[in-house]
């Protein structure tokens, strides 16, 4: 999960480095295209079958994500990228209750209070005045509540289909909602410049993808979800190096509290573990 998170922390990297004139679905159709690609040649050298063991629950998982995805890709457009990805980290929290409601994973009462804590450091991160556009950080958040639910399903997906078959068939759907919105937003040919940075959204996504899908088979959702927390501290360090930009200080203040109620979260599963 550590390597997920850094390998997804370059996903927004590649998508805010890009010009406004690629539109979204550009950016998707790449992002779906070349994980499909990579999945597919994984799932292929290892003699994986791609067929869906759990139809149902792969359709579930990769609708809730690929929308999740273009909430997201959207909102790291009209926000900084610190913003953007710690908005988005709230994920692991509804990890938990998703979890609790549909797979019958305990949410004790120390987790409920990592819960509050965290969505007050996104209230901090999203104050008036500090984000430019309300409807972005909206939309950031709508990206967190769906990646929840997309991650809760591909926790109840470990015991039917393996990371390849997940990773295909959720990239196969990225790419199928992105075709109209790519020939709709006015595509272009992308120079080579470009190409390189919706390449490296492909690869850093797929890499991220199915790193995180493998960590979701060998740990309870919400105790693995903790080591997702490591994509806030990375976009700011990003953030420095490639925009030579230092987060606000709402922006941090909101970014402690989220890490915080994170590690709250994580402290009280290991906790419980040893006490049982």
């Amino acid at each position: 999960m550590i390597s997920a998170a850094l390998c997804l922390s370059l996903v927004p990297v590649m998508v805010k480095a890009l010009p406004a004139s690629i539109p979204v679905g550009e950016k998707l159709l790449f992002r779906g295209g070349v994980s499909m690609a990579v999945a597919w040649a994984a799932a292929r050298r290892r003699g994986i079958p791609l067929l869906p063991g759990s139809p149902s629950l792969l359709l579930a998982r990769s609708l809730l994500g690929g929308t999740a995805m273009l909430f997201y890709f959207i909102a790291i457009e009209g926000l900084s990228l610190a913003q953007a990805v710690t908005v988005n980290r709230l994920s692991p929290f509804f990890v938990a209750i998703f979890a609790a409601a549909f797979l019958r994973e305990r949410l004790r009462p120390v987790q409920m209070s990592a819960i509050a804590l965290a969505f007050l450091g996104v209230a901090v991160i999203l104050r008036p005045g500090e984000v430019p556009a309300g409807p972005y950080g909206l939309l950031a958040l709508g990206s967190a509540v769906l990646a929840g639910g997309a991650h809760t399903a591909l926790r109840a997906l470990r015991s039917h289909d393996r990371p390849e078959a997940v990773v295909f068939w959720f990239s196969g759907l990225i790419a199928l909602m992105a075709l109209p919105l790519t020939f709709l937003g006015g595509a272009r040919i992308p120079d080579l410049g470009e190409t390189f940075l919706l390449l490296g959204n492909g690869v850093f996504g797929v890499a991220g993808q199915l790193l995180m899908t493998a960590a979701y088979r060998h740990a309870p959702g919400g105790e693995v979800a903790m080591y997702g927390y490591l994509s806030v501290v990375y976009s700011v360090v990003w953030q420095l190096a490639f925009w030579d930009a230092l987060p606000s200080v709402s922006t941090a203040v909101g970014a402690a509290l989220v890490l915080a109620a994170g590690w709250i979260n994580y402290r009280s599963r290991v906790s419980a573990r040893h006490f049982h």
